[in-house]
């Protein structure tokens, strides 16, 4: 079931991004990038026992990344979008994901799927 909600909920943001104009659709998905990245962080204060640091570390490395992309190449971006959806998938064999939603890693690994997936359609139709 959190397959279809990261699918749902990806499909609504692109819905949202179907509005921007050309120029502002990865500043958009970067900011979605950045939302969506502060919850590793969140969840490190929540549990201080699971590794509060190498939370921060990927968070910021992965915020980092998605801000290269902007400037660089969006493949960058698309990039941290798959690192971030990786490292969530990576709670339901870790340490890092006690205390975490069980539905967590599927969520996340299908909608940054899905935002990846974009993000390289719309650089491969040159928007």
């Amino acid at each position: 079931m959190s397959v279809l909600k990261g699918l749902l909920t990806g499909g609504i943001t692109l819905g949202f991004a179907a509005v921007f104009p050309e120029g502002l659709v990865f500043p958009f998905l970067a900011v979605v990038l950045s939302l969506i990245t502060g919850v590793f962080p969140g969840m490190a204060m929540a549990n201080p026992q699971g590794g509060s640091s190498i939370h921060w570390i990927v968070a910021l490395f992965l915020v980092a990344l998605g801000m290269a992309g902007l400037w660089g190449s969006p493949i960058l971006l698309a990039g941290a979008f798959l690192l971030h959806g990786l490292w969530a998938f990576l709670y339901k064999f870790t340490a890092l994901g006690d205390g975490s939603p069980e539905g967590f890693p599927g969520f996340c690994l299908t909608f940054d799927l899905v935002l990846a997936g974009f993000a390289l359609y719309v650089l491969g139709v040159g928007a």
